[in-house]
């Protein structure tokens, strides 16, 4: 929807560098094309970038609250309504419609604990003028991106790293999060991105900044929820309900939302309760690599089915790569997975129409999408229970299927399942100089924190949490990332406050069986709505394949550049990177091949 940034100094007789200011947010105007806004009082002060949602004649920020707070907000917050009713029984004095006069109230009500309150997207900024504080916040599931850094004499931040980065002044790299990077596919691992200095607040999370200093806190902490009534029927009424629910809030703007059409169960849900719900057409939008077009089908039944105005995009490769030069030149960041490129060129299309798009983001992290990963976790689990009965054998048949997955521990045998690259591998494709940090990156386990805060939760239940907590942040980022790009916001109905709660609390049986196609329930439920044949569809996403990307004339052609420039680099050994370009033993090694090329483009532009 927007972009947000600023700057708190401790010193209180301070003044913030406006200069630095403009030169940030006009870095994030892509965010927010529309309208900028600028407060500064002395030692702090906010900018805003807007997209113009809900309200737009006023909703102009920073916003000042009547008490003399100031916020800089970006998201939604989706049971606005319900609050400002409360509040106005309160005595809150409103004057307009916007959902960013219902936060400020919220905070000048009930103080910091408005936040417990919000169902919604959002990332924050809220000076409270009256006693001088700065609090930063970030939404229970990290929907919105906030980054920060800190130094000696105050704290910045910004809706995303490029806000510090120019083409004149480069931010140096991290070694460890670059090899983070190529195991996981992920840029940012907890609070590091691949900046030195920047840090990303995490979902959940707020600062709040003074005179004295900074202090970081958990707001949003994940509660374990009653079991649910083991009734099917049930179930399905309330999650067809719930799920009904939150679609209607997220729709709520001044301009109509569209759907990210895939063709897979969970877009499919969306576009046909959008079309319920939403009185003219729905606009569909589905994407395909040329050459790779067989899912575009798909996407169109179901658009005929709900009579949607809908298109279908094709990318040629050379399309591909220009818009995957546009997207890392926007967002300063390597690119985990080529469908990035394909929902950012998607979003420029859509940006023609709507303001908002639905996608299915958080539905296989909920329901059990990932089957294969699953499979292995739950087989894992079964085994690990034998064997404590005394019988090992299929533990270690397991191995014997597995010989290159750790199974030291659950944590360490999740993050195996779940790399790209082994440590070996990486030490092939490294030079020396890196190769200390592959061996510490391999000695950490960065699962092993959330498992163990959730060991009283039953086995499967806490890998459900893990792909929540560990997982889906870095999808969120990427949709967040590739649609803000393109000026058009992506929102998430499969992770309201509610309905996450609610789809918590099913008995895993209901939820899951190793084998099955994955998310089940899901399937059951909204079957009707969509009918039996796109019921039954296997998980679909946006797929550009690597494959045939990189054997394309314009794909050889890079890949023979990246070789030339890596002569010289400090990161990669060639001799092994051209070991990994030789191999051909199918999709997976090509997933390889596009982290490598796509950090090897990035880092071209950075300096360790």
């Amino acid at each position: 929807m927007c972009g947000i940034a600023g700057q708190y100094l401790f010193d209180e007789e301070a003044q913030v560098d406006q200069t630095l200011l403009q030169s940030m947010i006009d870095r994030l105007r892509h965010r927010g094309p529309e309208a900028v806004g600028l407060w500064v009082d002395g030692n702090v002060g906010l900018t805003h970038a807007r997209l113009k949602l809900l309200d737009p004649e006023h909703g102009t920020q920073p916003m000042h609250g009547k008490n003399g707070s100031v916020l800089s907000y970006v998201g939604e917050i989706y049971n606005n309504t319900e609050l400002r009713a409360e509040l106005t029984i309160h005595g809150y004095p409103f004057q307009h419609s916007s959902d960013t006069e219902v936060l400020l109230a919220a905070y000048e009500t009930w103080g910091e604990n408005a936040w417990s309150r919000l169902n919604g997207m959002f990332a924050f900024a809220l000076c409270d003028a009256l006693n001088r504080k700065l609090h930063l916040v970030r939404d229970h599931v990290g929907i919105k991106p906030m980054f920060y850094r800190i130094a000696d004499s105050g704290i910045e931040f910004s809706s995303e790293p490029a806000g510090w980065i120019s083409d004149a002044s480069l931010h140096p790299a991290k070694p460890e999060a670059l090899i983070h990077f190529l195991r996981f596919a992920h840029s940012v691992k907890g609070p590091d991105t691949l900046f030195k200095g920047i840090h990303a607040l995490e979902p959940g999370q707020l600062i709040t900044v003074s005179h004295a200093g900074s202090s970081l806190k958990r707001w949003y902490v994940q509660q374990k929820v009653e079991p649910a009534v083991d009734d099917p029927i049930q179930l399905t009424a309330k999650l067809r309900h719930l799920l009904h629910l939150s679609v209607g809030r997220q729709m709520v703007a001044d301009a109509p939302a569209g759907v990210m059409l895939s063709g897979g169960v969970d877009s499919s849900i969306l576009t046909g309760l959008l079309s319920q719900m939403q009185p003219e057409s729905v606009h569909t939008y589905a994407v395909a690599l040329e050459g790779d077009e067989a899912d575009l089908e798909a996407a169109r039944n179901v658009a005929k089915k709900f009579r949607t105005r809908h298109q279908s995009i094709v990318v040629s490769p050379s399309e591909f790569f220009r818009g995957m030069d546009e997207l890392m030149e926007i967002r300063k960041l390597p690119l985990a997975l080529p469908n990035e490129v394909l929902i950012y060129l998607l979003s420029k299309r859509a940006a023609n129409d709507v303001k908002c798009l639905l996608s299915g983001e958080g539905a296989d992290e909920l329901f059990g999408g990932y089957s294969r990963v699953l499979d292995q976790i739950l087989r894992f689990a079964e085994a690990q229970r034998k064997a404590s009965a005394g019988d090992p054998l299929p533990l270690k048949a397991l191995r014997l299927e597995n010989p290159t997955l750790d199974f030291s521990s659950e944590a360490r045998f999740f993050e195996s399942c779940y790399s790209w690259f082994t440590p070996n591998e990486l030490l092939d494709l490294l030079n020396p100089e890196w190769h200390s940090l592959v061996r510490e990156s391999s000695e950490q386990c960065h699962a092993d924190s959330f498992l163990n805060e959730a060991a009283a939760i039953d086995y499967e239940q806490r890998f459900f949490g893990l792909l929540l907590n560990y997982h889906l942040p870095h999808l969120l980022q990427r949709l967040d990332g590739a649609t803000m790009a393109a000026s058009i916001e992506g929102r998430v109905p499969f992770l309201d406050h509610a309905l996450m709660d609610f789809v918590r609390s099913i008995p895993m049986k209901l939820k899951y069986r190793t084998g099955a196609q994955g998310k089940e329930l899901l399937r059951r439920a909204f079957a009707d709505l969509i009918g039996g044949r796109s019921a039954a569809r296997a998980k679909k996403a946006f797929h550009a394949s690597p494959r045939l990307l990189f054997e394309s004339e314009e794909g050889r052609k890079r890949l023979n550049n990246m070789m030339v420039d890596l002569q010289n680099d400090r990161l990669f050994n060639p001799d092994g990177v051209l070991r990994l370009l030789n191999q051909n033993r199918g999709q997976q090694d090509y997933l390889g091949v596009w982290l490598l090329y796509s950090l090897a483009m990035w880092q071209n532009r950075n300096t360790l």
